[in-house]
């Protein structure tokens, strides 16, 4: 390899690698590193976009990116085959810093104040690729790097959407969960991209380092069915919005809400999440967001029972002790892991538990999936004028009853049996008869099948609530087992202690994130990991049953696997005396290991109660849906049965009964001659 100066260059240790190529570091050169695509040659279109993006270079999107400032050649073909650009040092992906788990390991020191000013800094580096004309098409959270500082930069710039030489290179890919609702299910790679597409991905960045990793369309759907994120996105179904009786979607339980933040900058999510860019709406542009975002960082203020608690300063009460009361987790604490815990809070924690009321699952009763019955025929006030079909219908009968007088005379059984056949050969191939018979098949036919749709239903609706309700009771078991511990006095007490000890093990399950294993968990999908986020759930310490019910799109089958991947882990942990109980933890008083138990206990007590009753609200939901499907399907298959009612009613007694199948008709119209014939033979 050379460079664009023709001196050679020497490739180090592989840092990095992607689908297009891999990063090399360049020895000699600790400040900057290679990217070699995998592809050679390179395409003349990708050669000639990236002679444009070095040519863009500036010492502006040096400071916010990984600018590429010049190619790396191939030194026997003289032929570009990578790029040279800056090394990004003591950084991180965004977001490590705004999921809890991975702040706690590699920002200790990062309060919700950092996570503001990290945001400002991302509208603040859209802002200079904007004024620049560039425009970033794929934005998604491993394009950031971030350092203690809360400096964030961009990097794989050579996939941003370009434009020079009077022709645009589109960026040709996207993040589905950062994509806005006009671009998702599109084939993005000939899409022309807007820095109003842009604002859409950048405030999903702002609000997950703002609600420290919950994704705006991550929440609980009360319309039918599942909605994804991608599907909530395409539907404008913001998780966090005041008008949730339109969006019909509520944010996870354990969050900040749209109203802890100043109205202005609320305003901006709002503007962001719910617009309809089809019908003319704009985005907030990131200048307007660093406004706002600087302003909020002046407004903050600190919680005088919790310090590390930092808040909008126009709030009356600290929303995270607000979370923390309610049984949420600990978004915040000191760099030594621990919380403030006073009597105070542990009597209030205790005061909430023991007024804990869970809702109840929602009964069904069988004889509500009774199936109807046919409605009985009604009488007419006034019947129709007799028709022909009628007069033939009373000439059958009159000729069939001549034919049993054929008992005493032969011609009168004669005359009788032919009279009989005539009206039978009308009845079975005369347009109106058959069109009758037709048509009552056909309302036959259709009850039938929808009285087996029906029973199918029924037995459907009954299997899944019950499915429900069992997956309910479980869970309200295992609370039941939790408050006991939490209650546990004396020996009880320091045998449950016993039970839950191991910070060991504790801080080694915390490491492994689902994110980066979701591939190693059976049917769990990358996209499903947002939404387990949103809910808390983010590490192997976080997976238990009573955290998993009540996410959704996180069936049974899904649960057990992630449960099993949980234990998996567990085998790999081997506790280490060394580094297992500190000096500190050991001169801890048992008191103080007490309160920290009931403190812990209480919000995971409270926080499984509160999923309990989303439960329960949804299985109530799940059943009104059930119910009001299965009596459409009734309203319907009734209105077919009245249809049917109403018809037969419509028609006189003797042609009803006699037009009924040709079976009927001829076996009346050649049995009663028969039985006659026979009788005249027997008493001739």
């Amino acid at each position: 390899m050379i460079d664009s100066e023709g001196r050679p260059i020497q490739l180090g240790a592989e840092i990095g690698k992607g689908g297009e190529g891999s990063v090399f570091e360049i020895e000699g050169k600790p400040s900057v590193v290679a990217k070699i695509y995998h592809q050679k040659p390179l395409p003349e279109d990708q050669v000639a976009k990236l002679e444009i993006v070095i040519k863009q270079w500036s010492e502006t999107l040096d400071a916010i990116s990984a600018w590429p400032h010049s190619f790396v050649y191939d030194e026997r073909t003289k032929q570009p085959r990578g790029l040279i650009m800056p090394k990004i040092v003591a950084a991180r992906h965004l977001h490590e810093l705004y999921g809890s788990t991975n702040r706690r390991l590699h920002f200790p020191e990062a309060y919700w104040h950092h996570l503001v000013l990290a945001a400002r800094n991302v509208a603040a580096a859209f802002e200079a690729f904007h004024s620049n004309g560039i425009v970033v098409g794929d934005v998604n959270q491993g394009n950031l790097m971030v350092d203690q500082s809360m400096c964030v930069r961009m990097i794989d710039c050579d996939s941003f959407q370009i434009t020079g030489r009077d022709q645009t290179f589109f960026c040709p890919v996207g993040t589905p969960h950062f994509t806005p609702p006009e671009l998702q299910s599109k084939k993005l790679r000939d899409v022309y991209r807007t820095k109003n597409h842009d604002a859409f991905g950048m405030a999903v960045l702002i609000f997950h380092l703002l609600f420290v990793g919950r994704h705006p369309f991550a929440g609980r759907y009360r319309g039918a069915g599942d909605m994804t994120i991608e599907k909530a996105i395409g539907e404008r179904r913001f998780a966090f919005s005041k008008h949730r009786g339109e969006t019909l979607l509520d944010p996870p339980p354990a969050s900040l809400q749209l109203t802890d933040l100043p109205p202005s900058l609320a305003a901006l999510f709002e503007a962001a999440f719910r617009a309809d860019v089809e019908n003319g709406d704009v985005r907030p542009t990131a200048k307007q967001w660093v406004i706002e975002l600087e302003t909020l960082i002046k407004q903050r203020k600190s919680c005088s029972f919790e310090p590390v608690h930092v808040y909008f300063g126009g709030l009356r009460d600290c929303p995270w002790c607000r979370i923390e009361d309610e049984g949420g987790p600990a978004f915040f604490i000191t760099s030594g892991n621990t919380t403030i815990i006073s009597p105070e809070r542990l009597d209030l924690l205790d005061e909430k538990i023991q007024e804990l009321r869970i809702k109840a699952f929602p009964d069904l009763s069988i004889k509500r999936l009774d199936l109807p019955g046919i409605p009985l025929l009604k009488k007419l006030e006034v019947m129709p004028k007799r028709q022909k079909i009628d007069a033939v219908a009373l000439a059958f009968v009159a000729m069939c009853v001549l034919s049993l007088a054929g008992i005493w005379h032969g011609g009168a059984l004669l005359a009788g049996t032919v009279g009989a056949l005539a009206c039978c050969g009308y009845f079975l191939f005369g347009k109106e008869p058959s069109g009758r018979r037709k048509k009552v098949d056909g309302f036959i036919a259709a009850l039938a099948n929808g009285h087996e749709k029906l029973l199918k239903v029924a037995r459907g609706i009954a299997g899944a609530h019950q499915q429900r309700n069992r997956e309910f009771d479980t869970a309200v078991e295992g609370l039941k087992v939790e408050i006991q511990h939490y209650g546990a006095e004396g020996n009880e007490l320091k045998e449950v202690l016993k039970l839950h000890s191991g910070s060991q093990k504790r801080d080694f399950l915390r490491k492994h994130l689902i994110r980066d294993s979701f591939g190693d968990i059976r049917g769990l999908k990358r996209m499903m990991v947002p939404m387990l986020e949103s809910f808390g759930v983010d590490s192997a310490l976080d997976i238990n049953r009573l955290n998993l019910y009540g996410v959704p799109s996180i069936d049974p089958s899904l649960v057990m696997e992630l449960l099993n991947w949980r234990a998996t882990i567990e085998q790999k942990y081997k506790f280490k005396p060394s580094h297992g109980v500190t000096i500190q933890e050991m001169k801890r008083s048992e008191q103080v290991t007490t309160h920290r138990f009931k403190l812990s206990q209480s919000r995971k007590v409270l926080m499984a109660s509160t999923r309990l009753n989303s439960l329960a609200d949804g299985g109530r939901l799940e059943l009104e849906r059930s119910i009001s499907y299965f009596d459409s399907l009734t309203g319907q298959w009734l209105g077919v049965a009245k249809q049917l009612r109403d018809f037969q009613s419509s028609r006189y007694r003797t042609e009803r009964m006699i037009n009924h199948s040709p079976a009927v008709l001829l076996g009346i119209a050649l049995g009663v001659p028969f039985a006659s014939l026979l009788l005249y033979l027997m008493f001739r």
